[in-house]
């Protein structure tokens, strides 16, 4: 059952149930169309959740190129035609029998105008050397890379792959290291709608921040395309390996790059954020001075800088001018801190209307489940929190193990503020205290209520 305060849909068969249709199908819309869906890599429970405005969204954007995704209640049999034409007089009836036969030939000149139509690409993937563009099931085209690709994940490929209204092409190849041993890097190709090479941009950069020399193997972690028409810019996050900077860099529609942000800690997700005073970047990752996830938030029409870090960390003498507008990191959970890795990351970001819902990862797969959600107002102010059911789990073992020293009835973080850290250029850094976790409303994304439901 989805969270009606906040349109939250938890699991594939919420998901399914609110697009009217199979579970199946909307996997396959997932990995074929783009489908917004937000992974937290469990292997236990539900797995995935999703937003009821990105799927609205998505849905306009769908039938605007001409996709039709709602499955309809059934056509009409042939009884059901029989029924209602014994109830007409003749007269009528055969005034609907005319209509029918012009209809029918209107709709079989629209089915051969639609014949002769150019396929429109609906779907990139890459195998091999190969970047395929696909449309209704079959390739399309394909170009060839000149060099291996590695594999990618259908979320991967959502995140760095972007399909214009035009039928062209902005893709992030994941390219494998050279076969003589040599570093390589990921790249960026605009493709015709027919598949010719209209530029490429490989990442070249090297980078000196926070003590270490990066570059020039980065590799892509999100692409975004923002504006429309010819008046688009490509924003691309790209991570260095295997040291710990990433960049925010932008491209525009003629191929030219400039770069608009240094991180120290990688990041791997991009959104768009609409405020009066203009569109503002939302990039999100990690922060490797704290551990802690982070999400920049910058700017669009200048660039921003580096990310606040302290001590020699700050130096750097190849970023950028400017500074972020906002700055947050999101705490590691007790569970985490125990576990491992040594840190949590920004796993996705949503803006839908006045919320930003900003969702942190802890852990690995399998036990990759444990997440939290932020809330934050369109005005950039945290409201709240809460954590998947999997951190529970993971907080009671521990406590019957003795590796965490007191009960999840007695957990701090259960009993006191959770503190999200904020840095402003006119402030500097603050903390914002968040009701602790057991004090939010009750929401139903929990694993057990969803299995009574």
């Amino acid at each position: 059952m989805n969270d009606m305060s906040t349109g939250r849909l938890a699991g594939w068969k919420e998901i399914a149930r609110y697009l009217n249709t199979s579970v199946r199908t909307a996997q396959r819309w997932e990995q074929e169309l783009g489908l917004p869906v937000h992974h937290t890599g469990s292997s236990k429970g539900y797995s995935v959740f999703a937003f009821e405005e990105e799927f609205e969204a998505w849905l306009k954007r769908s039938k605007g190129n001409g996709v039709h995704i709602r499955e309809q209640s059934g056509p009409a049999t042939e009884t059901d035609f029989e029924t209602q034409a014994s109830r007409l007089p003749l007269r009528k009836l055969l005034a609907i029998v005319a209509i029918a036969v012009v209809a029918a030939g209107g709709l079989f000149a629209v089915i051969r105008f639609r014949a002769g139509q150019t396929p429109k690409v609906s779907l990139v993937t890459f195998s091999g050397r190969q970047l395929l563009a696909w449309s209704n099931g079959k390739v399309l085209w394909s170009y060839d890379l000149g060099q291996m690709t590695r594999d990618l994940r259908p979320q991967d490929l959502n995140r760095t792959t972007h399909i214009l209204p035009s039928g062209q092409v902005i893709a992030a190849a994941p390219l494998l290291q050279t076969e003589a041993g040599g570093s390589s890097t990921d790249a960026v190709y605009y493709l015709s709608s027919t598949g010719k090479l209209l530029w490429r941009h490989v990442f070249a950069d090297r980078v000196h921040f926070g003590g270490e020399e990066c570059g020039p193997q980065w590799i892509v972690g999100a692409l975004m395309v923002t504006g429309d028409g010819a008046h688009w810019s490509a924003w691309c996050t790209v991570c260095s390996q295997p040291t710990s900077v990433s960049m925010v860099v932008n491209i525009d529609s003629s191929g030219n790059t400039a770069r608009y942000f240094v991180n120290y800690g990688h990041l791997w997700r991009l959104s768009e954020l609409w405020v009066p005073g203009g569109p503002y970047l939302l990039a999100g990752g990690i922060n490797n001075e704290s551990d802690d996830a982070a999400l920049a938030v910058l700017a669009e029409g200048k660039p921003s800088g580096r990310s606040p870090q302290t001590g020699a960390l700050s130096d750097c003498d190849s970023c950028p001018e400017g500074q972020p507008y906002r700055y947050f990191l999101f705490p590691r959970s007790e569970v985490i801190r125990v576990t491992g890795p040594p840190y949590n990351n920004v796993d996705g970001i949503a803006v839908m209307g006045s919320q930003i819902h900003v969702v942190t990862a802890e852990g690995r797969e399998p036990e990759g489940g444990r997440w939290a959600v932020y809330n934050l107002s369109a005005g950039l102010v945290p409201k709240s929190v809460f954590f998947s059911d999997h951190y529970r789990f993971a907080h009671e073992q521990l406590s019957a193990e003795g590796k965490i020293k007191h009960t999840l009835a007695a957990c701090p973080e259960r009993l006191q503020p959770i503190t999200v850290r904020e840095w402003s250029s006119a402030e500097g850094w603050r903390n914002i205290a968040l009701p602790p976790i057991e004090s939010r409303v009750p929401n139903r994304l929990d694993s057990k209520e969803l299995a009574r439901k």
